[in-house]
């Protein structure tokens, strides 16, 4: 087989300015920026060909509002068990571009989930120069079905339009189930396997977009949270999701963590730091190692919750099991409260839900003080 050509996609890598808000929200969610609830599902607002969009409500966050122009939403409903997995830099760039050039396009960031799922799938994010009887490239286009020349295939750009050219004559496919969108594109012979791709896909469709994208507008489940999960953490720690729940109850009340999200996460898990700069660093970090789980409204106990704050470092807190969480500055400035999810999402604050991730911390170090 041909050898892949030296692609360059460094134009398509580099990001363009944010958009306002995606073109989905939930049926009977409260206020236009929700983009999922525990329950419900996508709803379309246009036909999803027209970027993303109008903004939804601005966040509000350490007593100002931020603009809504720098944020989006990319919409996610997974379906089945989801895989997740750790992408390579080069992986991670692929993804870039086929990201890139639904943005060109003017497409939502729905049609760049659809797509990258699909390339997880098929080459696992690897431009092969190879595949089954003529297949290449990233989402093994076949030239002898008419999708283009090895060249052209093997180049992410040009195979990233073609899918798109396919993609938006299937019916519907801003709100059907992801699988049945990449199967109508792809014609496999195991037309349900790109459902398990859906979260990491959207994770780093949402890290391409932008330092304010996020998978989902949460307003912290209506559940009593009586059926969360359990934990199945594969990091380790000093301390245990158990003794870290304890370690933050026990530091309720306590002053001094004014924008100290991230090490109070870290602090409790038994480090005196976390190894990241900010909550979006770490959250960008996780995406990578395939920890994170954008989108999911349904955490276990011992998790870090993710939210975007409309400015460049975020904001995580440690999920305490029953819908309450740990969370510095959120009772007042530099305190430690333990309150409800919906406090983040619903009060004084109105932050975007972006997922929650296994407690890991990488280049962490130390000992806590708490």
């Amino acid at each position: 087989m041909k050898a892949v050509r030296n692609v360059t996609v460094a134009v398509f890598v580099t990001f363009m300015p944010v958009l306002a808000l995606s073109t989905f929200v939930v049926a009977g969610a409260t206020g236009d920026a929700n983009a999922q609830t525990c329950n419900g599902g996508l709803e379309p607002v246009g036909d999803g060909q027209s970027g993303t969009g109008p903004a939804g409500a601005p966040v509000t966050f350490d007593g100002s509002t931020q603009p809504s122009e720098s944020q989006v939403i990319v919409p996610l409903h997974p379906q089945g068990p989801q895989t997740h997995a750790t992408w390579s830099t080069a992986r991670i760039r692929n993804a870039a571009t086929i990201t890139n050039v639904a943005r060109t396009r003017g497409l939502a960031p729905r049609a760049a989930v659809i797509a990258v799922a699909t390339a997880m799938q098929e080459s696992s994010l690897d431009n092969l120069d190879h595949g089954d009887r003529d297949s290449i490239g990233l989402f093994q286009q076949r030239p002898s079905q008419g999708w283009g020349t090895v060249a052209q295939l093997t180049d992410p750009v040009y195979a990233s339009g073609k899918f798109y050219d396919a993609l938006v004559k299937v019916a519907g496919w801003q709100t059907k189930p992801l699988t049945k969108v990449a199967q109508a594109v792809q014609r496999s012979g195991t037309p349900d396997a790109y459902a398990k791709w859906e979260q990491d896909a959207g994770a780093l469709v949402a890290k391409t977009w932008g330092t304010h994208a996020v998978t989902s507008v949460s307003t912290g489940c209506e559940s009593d949270g009586s059926d969360d999960p359990a934990a199945h953490f594969t990091t380790k720690n000093p301390r245990s999701p158990a003794q870290a729940i304890t370690a933050a109850r026990r530091a309720a009340g306590s002053t001094g963590w004014y924008r100290r999200c991230d090490n109070f996460v870290a602090q409790a898990y038994g480090w005196l730091n976390s190894g990241s700069v900010t909550a979006n660093a770490h959250w960008n970090r996780l995406v990578d190692m395939g920890l994170a789980h954008p989108g999911d409204n349904a955490p276990p106990p011992g998790a870090l919750l993710f939210y975007d704050t409309g400015e460049s470092a975020g904001h995580v807190a440690l999920y305490l099991g029953n819908d309450m969480v740990a969370s510095n500055d959120i009772a007042r400035d530099g305190a430690i409260g333990i309150v409800h999810r919906k406090d983040l999402t619903e009060g004084t604050w109105r932050l975007r839900y972006r997922g929650w991730a296994e407690p890991a911390f990488p280049g962490a170090g130390g000992s806590s003080t708490i």
